[in-house]
């Protein structure tokens, strides 16, 4: 009860400021649009301003199963840009009752300001400065960023991760540590073309930050990048590389490990400290692209050692190897555009792991415009995933082997029909998968194959009228066939829209129905407590073909259903505002044993003034 009303106490407070603010924005407002007019005779404004502010709130009801997201829910979003001879600045907020103290804060504060060459950014920053190194983590605290002629200088600190106690309380996650990050790049050369740059990250987690860790240890993590581009010929070669060394401790608060004798380490050890579980990994990639007029080839290579870890990534996975090719080409003033992809990877790439995972993929893809209304679209893809032992006399080796090859083909017709101020659109998409299960254990009888086939098929037609009214009608169907099973699926979905009021209120609603059904062979063991007489006939009455036992089997079919409907409306306000409403129902209907029924609703209401 404590945390409900700490809660609604910090959301109240949160409505508060954002009144407030609208409140001394409309007052504000005439006297700075004064100082928003150009200068006498020129066109040079002292100070521009814009931006947005958005309210959104939603509600949520559900029966039948647990609810999938709160049943209440509140945000708002403040954007703002704005100028004073030249620097330019800017103001980004997100703010949700949604935060939970058991996970990572979904809210964020954002300022960004540049003037020429440098921009200052401060609150909720997401600086990138190499792939493996620094990317997709948010980092409250600042980022500086300068690009002087072909010099450029990137610095970023801040809390990168918040702490987060264990408990046994709904919603729980993982614990963890208070985390700080520091970063520095330097590069020299033009962005894009040639380049070399050097960057260096820096994360730690505070030990004292939790005290109910459960098995989490504070980390800490260094990493060194250096990046490499050359461009050639007018840009007709691009070379482009970056390499990750990494030095990541799990724990340190265990024991030091003495490594004089490890010369090649002292310009990590110089900074941190090894550890029983400290390590140095690297990863990298490089790729070139070639460019002849209308054909383009790009290849690349990437390795990620066994072990890499990196505090400045949100997520990746270690002991991976990749070769990638690519080639291009553009026929015909572009009526015809053919690609085609290659890559193989594996892992174990130390040949520490009892097995090794091989992956191969080759696809290629060909658009072809035939005429002005007619264009086709057809690919094919072949995959092959394999999972090999590295010695077949072991045992257990007939299970570990698995091998599977995938082919797909896809035919994609599309032909949009106009007359006069309307037109048509039709689309068919087919689609048509097999799978082939190849594995030792199959050639020894060991297992029965998990081949199956999967053909898809979608077809849509679209259409506006003058007066502001749209229509859009599709149907799908789905087939999947295994050995033992069949699933089928079928959908059609209706939509139509409509403008009133010279545009100003559109509207848009779409009605939807989906059934999805199951059919399998149950064998039946006359032995199970559960295949009883009186159970086998209860199930026998609910089948609707072949509903005698034959031969010790019986055929189940389940199915359910699926009603929906999305309404929403916009409507602009003369002011410039607009309100959004959108509403979204959905109904499930099981059989009888296949499932269970439930209905849920979501609806969302959302104000955006903008100044």
């Amino acid at each position: 009860m404590c945390f409900i009303k700490r809660k609604q106490r910090k959301v109240y407070s949160g409505i508060r400021r954002v009144f407030m603010f609208i409140l001394i924005s409309g007052f504000s407002f005439p006297v700075f649009s004064q100082i928003t007019d150009p200068l006498p005779e020129t066109d040079i404004r002292p100070v521009t301003f814009s931006g947005s502010l958005g309210i959104l709130s939603e509600a949520y009801t559900v029966s039948g199963i647990d609810p999938r997201r709160p049943p209440a829910l509140g945000q708002i979003m403040l954007n703002t840009n704005f100028s004073l001879f030249g620097l330019s600045s800017g103001f980004n907020m997100i703010y949700s009752t949604d935060d939970n103290p058991l996970r990572q804060s979904m809210n964020r504060f954002y300022y960004r300001g540049s003037w020429r060459w440098l921009t200052l950014s401060a609150g909720d920053v997401i600086p990138r400065f190499s792939r493996y190194s620094l990317s997709g983590v948010t980092v409250r605290g600042g980022l500086v960023e300068m690009h002087p002629g072909y010099f450029s200088l990137s610095v970023t600190a801040g809390r990168s991760g918040k702490p987060v106690e264990f408990t046994n309380e709904p919603g729980f996650r993982e614990p963890s540590f208070e985390q700080w990050l520091y970063g520095v790049r330097v590069g020299v050369g033009k962005q894009g073309r040639t380049q070399f740059a050097l960057s260096g990250i820096y994360v730690y987690d505070v030990e004292t930050s939790i005290e109910n860790r459960g098995n989490a240890t504070p980390a800490e993590n260094l990493s060194l990048t250096p990046e490499f581009n050359l461009s050639l010929f007018n840009e007709a070669f691009f070379l482009e590389s970056n390499l990750t060394v990494s030095f990541f401790s799990m724990d340190v608060t265990s024991e030091k490990l003495d490594t004089d004798g490890f010369s090649g380490l002292n310009f990590m050890t110089g900074v941190l400290t090894s550890r029983a579980g400290s390590r140095v990994d690297y990863a990298g990639e490089v790729s070139a692209q070639f460019n002849a007029g209308p054909a383009r080839i790009t290849g690349g290579y990437e390795r990620i050692q066994p072990g890499f870890m990196s505090l400045g990534l949100g997520h990746i996975r270690s002991d991976q190897e990749m070769i990638r090719l690519r080639p291009q080409v553009r026929l015909l003033n572009g009526r015809v555009n053919l690609n085609t992809g290659y890559s193989r990877g594996r892992n174990n790439l130390l040949e520490t792991r009892m097995s090794t995972v091989e992956r191969q993929q080759f696809n290629t893809t060909a658009n072809l415009r035939l005429s002005t209304a007619v264009n086709l679209t057809l690919s094919f893809m072949h995959m092959q995933n394999e999972n090999s032992p590295v010695d077949m006399t072991m045992a257990g080796a007939a299970e570990m082997h698995q091998k599977q090859v995938s082919r797909n083909l896809m035919m994609v017709p599309t032909l949009v029909l106009r007359s006069g101020t309307m037109a048509h659109s039709f689309s068919l998409n087919t689609s048509y998968q097999v799978l082939d299960d190849q594995s030792h254990a199959i050639y020894e009888g060991t297992r029965a194959a998990s081949d199956f086939t999967n053909f898809s098929s979608g077809i849509s037609y679209g259409t506006s009228f003058p007066g502001g009214v749209s229509f859009n009608v599709s149907g799908n169907f789905l087939r999947n066939e295994m050995n033992t099973s069949k699933n089928t699926g079928y959908s059609l979905n209706a939509s139509t829209g409509y403008a009133f009021f010279e545009r100003r209120l559109t509207t848009n609603l779409m009605l939807g129905w989906s059934q999805n059904g199951i059919e399998y062979v149950q064998i039946v063991d006359q032995e199970d407590p559960l295949m009883s007489a009186q159970y086998i006939k209860r199930i026998s009455r609910q089948l609707s073909d072949n509903n005698g036992i034959i031969e010790g089997e019986y055929v189940v079919r389940r199915w359910s259903r699926q009603f929906m409907m999305n309404l929403s409306a916009s409507y602009r306000l003369p002011n410039g505002n607009s309100i959004r409403l959108m509403t979204r129902g959905l109904l499930n209907k099981p059989s009888a044993d296949g499932g269970q029924a439930y209905d849920e609703m979501h609806a969302s209401l959302r104000y955006e003034h903008r100044f």
